[in-house]
């Protein structure tokens, strides 16, 4: 069993390749210091599968919305009863976030009908969630950083705070990102050899906004088939080793600010700086 506590602040569980051998995964994960994690919701077809993560072994947590590259796979009629029960699925699931969600440049070039712009429109409806209930946001960005970032800033600075997820840089707008109440989240790219971008950013992310995730099993770290829970302990690894600190140091940092943003509290504080 691992000396300090981890957390995976985002992973899908309930992905077919982690559940036929949740067993050992789950145990795998425990051994390596995962304390807890937030399987995140892509697609309303999907969420009742969140259900079954609340009640596995542990103190797993669930987030529940859209994410953009499911949008041109999905009928308007799972759309729209998705956007209609999103506030009231994340009540009965008890989701400690809303999300992920966001902009996805690859999906708007490939699939015309699923735009920046009307990305932005599903990512209204979450962000309206989000503040109906108190709850931080999780978002996804790919290819849209720039438009992203200038949608984020055009609503203002997020109360209840928010995630950017498998943040790799550009590092230089990270204060940027920062000021709207966002913590990043870093993951297995910054195990990469070739990952400059990643690197640089996890040496920029402020203390106080630092996260670790594993994706699993869509991201993984260099050299294993696929990701799991457990790799979040390598993810930690690297980022002591990028910014020259204790590996205990990033596990206490990481884990406090997961708390702190998850369960609501401390936010106000942040974004008073």
């Amino acid at each position: 069993m691992s000396a300090f506590e981890l957390v995976d602040t985002h992973l899908h569980l309930d992905e077919e390749r982690l559940v036929r051998d949740r067993h050992r995964v789950l145990e795998e994960a425990k051994q390596a210091g995962v304390a807890w994690g937030v399987s995140v919701g892509t697609r309303p077809s999907q969420w009742p599968n969140l259900a079954a993560i609340r009640a596995l072994p542990g103190d797993w947590q669930v987030a529940v919305g859209i994410h953009p590259q499911c949008l041109p796979e999905m009928e308007e009629a799972e759309l729209a009863l998705g956007l209609s029960t999103l506030a009231s699925e994340a009540k009965r699931l008890g989701a400690v976030a809303v999300g992920e969600c966001g902009f996805d440049g690859a999906t708007a070039r490939t699939h015309a009908a699923w735009s920046l712009a009307k990305q932005a429109a599903i990512v209204d409806a979450h962000l309206d969630v989000a503040e109906q209930l108190a709850l931080p946001l999780i978002v996804h960005v790919q290819e849209a950083m720039g438009p992203a970032l200038e949608y984020f800033e055009k609503r203002g600075a997020l109360k209840h705070g928010a995630v950017l997820h498998a943040f790799g840089g550009p590092a230089e707008l990270v204060s940027r990102w920062a000021k709207l109440g966002f913590y990043f989240g870093l993951g297995p790219s910054v195990t990469w050899t070739k990952s400059k971008k990643p690197k640089e950013a996890a040496r920029r992310v402020p203390f106080d906004r630092l996260l670790l995730e594993t994706d699993a099993p869509y991201a993984f770290i260099e050299g294993r088939p696929q990701g799991e829970p457990s790799q979040i302990a390598d993810v930690a690894r690297q980022v002591a080793e990028l910014r020259g600190v204790a590996l205990e140091e990033i596990a206490r940092v990481s884990t406090e600010n997961a708390r702190r943003l998850f369960s609501r509290e401390g936010n106000q504080q942040l974004l008073r700086r």
